[in-house]
């Protein structure tokens, strides 16, 4: 066992990401039971999709805040806490309103047209009433920006918690009290109340944690300083994001059905999503507290990449061997028909593909370089985008089939980006090694698919096979013949060495 002792780089990795982990995956589980709760008192897949084609919406346009200044505001935090607090807080808080309230006015500018591409009347309203949501998230994003940046992720991640908590009950109230007897108004309405809530929770607790300089005067200089950081951040995740509600929006303008049977997929496969989810809001500042040792930040970008994948890959490979079990057991037998099953298989998949450039770009963007981040999103983006509302938008499974091939690609990009810029990292510690366990488990799982009533027992010989193997090679990690090592050289730069 002492061969797997943590040192103290490791042990506050494996602390930060459990705490997120867990708050995400309290996140999740709040709106899968959400979904569950609306699945089952609507009991009516129409109104169902027509529920989660107004959420899809709303979380498309949300990416569109803050223009970059959370982002700026957790390296603001990492790497000078004293200016975060003295002027990027609050110029990061005035900026975000600001483009939080621009957005809200194009929202409702677009509220009749979009009624009218859907056919949904009431859409118009509740979209108006969803607008005012905008103005405060932006605020519950810079909050909880300041949090992440100063490392505090038990707090980040109650933020997380208490925004779900208030988002799904206001969706719950919506419907089980519409206002004006209408099922969506009541949606935004309950909802916008409870981003209200959020937003003023948010900012008392920074007010006591930080207190930070709320008067002075705006600095445009720093603003465009901070915009100039985030920006390619910010575009990178919008291009990274919009792509689920973009997909569910184009494919809801032919079947609303098809809406529902994604939505469900997309909550099932978000269990595995928040994994990188977790290290992709701590690898962030982790690395950005290095960024000036770049030997340190590649072993700490090798760590968390390994870390991801040892728990990524079984829980993948688990979602694409029992699909329609999950989806049936979850959310009733009527929701796991037809296509359903592909949907998860396919989601799944994209997860995946998508962890390599996610996790990836903020590894970079930590040593501050934030290209790899925005270009690696727009490949991914691309094919969703220029390919299926022209040839798949009545095909939903193609149109999924797309999205995850365009995951995959920018899943390569983001490798050549990492050699572009100089960082690779130990490649086989990162995607190699913890594929090893995963491979053991599955083979025994499927395996006992023709064993029938000792099925269950290999699953759980594959469960043990899989936490066993892992131990091995933490515990005796195989060697690699001409490892390369990151060493700084003159000027800033940094040169790869045998």
């Amino acid at each position: 066992m002492h061969k797997l002792v943590l040192n103290e780089t490791q042990r506050f990795l494996l602390r930060s990401v459990s705490i997120i982990v867990l708050g995400l995956f309290i996140n999740q589980l709040l709106q899968t039971a959400g979904g569950i709760v609306l699945a089952r008192v609507l009991n009516d897949p129409a109104l169902f999709g027509e529920v989660n084609l107004l959420l899809q919406i709303f979380g498309m346009v949300s990416l569109f805040l803050n223009v970059g200044f959370n982002a700026a505001l957790v390296y603001s935090f990492s790497t000078n806490v004293q200016e975060a607090v003295q002027d990027k807080f609050r110029l990061a808080l005035i900026g975000s309103m600001f483009f939080g309230i621009v957005v809200s006015l194009l929202l409702a500018a677009l509220s009749p047209w979009l009624a009218r591409a859907y056919q949904l009347p009431s859409l118009q309203g509740a979209l108006l009433i969803s607008s005012l949501m905008l103005i405060f998230n932006s605020v519950i994003n810079v909050g909880v920006a300041s949090f992440s940046g100063n490392r505090d992720f038990g707090t980040q991640a109650f933020f997380m918690v208490i925004t779900t908590i208030f988002s799904t009950m206001g969706m719950i109230l919506g419907v089980l009290a519409p206002a004006g007897h209408n099922l969506l108004w009541g949606v935004s309405l309950w909802m916008g109340g409870g981003s209200l809530l959020t937003a003023l929770f948010i900012c008392w607790k920074a007010k006591r944690v930080h207190r930070p300089r709320w008067g002075g005067g705006i600095r445009l200089s720093q603003m465009r300083e901070m915009m100039k950081y985030g920006v390619p951040v910010w575009a990178g995740n919008i291009a990274k994001a919009f792509q689920q509600p973009f997909l569910v929006m184009v494919i809801g303008a032919s079947s609303v059905v098809a809406v529902g049977h994604l939505a469900n997929a997309f909550r099932i496969t978000g269990f595995i999503g928040i994994v990188t989810w977790a290290f992709m809001i701590v690898t962030f500042p982790f690395v950005a507290e290095s960024s000036k040792d770049w030997a340190e930040s590649r072993r700490r970008g090798t760590l968390c990449v390994r870390y991801n994948n040892l728990i990524l890959y079984p829980l993948t490979l688990a979602i694409c061997l029992y699909p329609d079990e999950i989806n049936g057991f979850l959310f009733g037998t009527s929701y796991a028909t037809g296509d359903s099953g592909t949907y998860i298989r396919l989601l799944a998949l994209g997860v995946f593909f998508s962890s390599v450039g996610r996790l990836g770009g903020n590894i970079l963007a930590g040593l501050g370089k934030t290209k790899a981040n925005f270009w690696v999103m727009i490949v991914a983006g691309i094919f969703v985008v220029a390919l299926v509302p022209f040839i798949a938008g009545n095909h939903p499974v193609l149109a999924v089939w797309i999205y995850t091939g365009g995951w995959a690609v920018s899943a390569l990009s983001m490798i050549w980006f990492f050699y572009r810029e100089g960082f690779k990292l130990d490649w086989w510690k990162a995607y190699g090694e913890p594929l090893l366990p995963t491979l053991a488990m599955g083979a025994l799982m499927e395996l006992g698919r023709f064993t029938g009533s000792w099925f269950g027992w290999f699953v759980g010989m594959g469960i043990v096979c899989l936490l066993l193997g892992t131990y091995y090679i933490e515990a005796n990690p195989l060697p690699v013949r001409g490892m390369l090592r990151l060493k700084p050289s003159v000027g800033g730069r940094n040169k790869l060495n045998r």
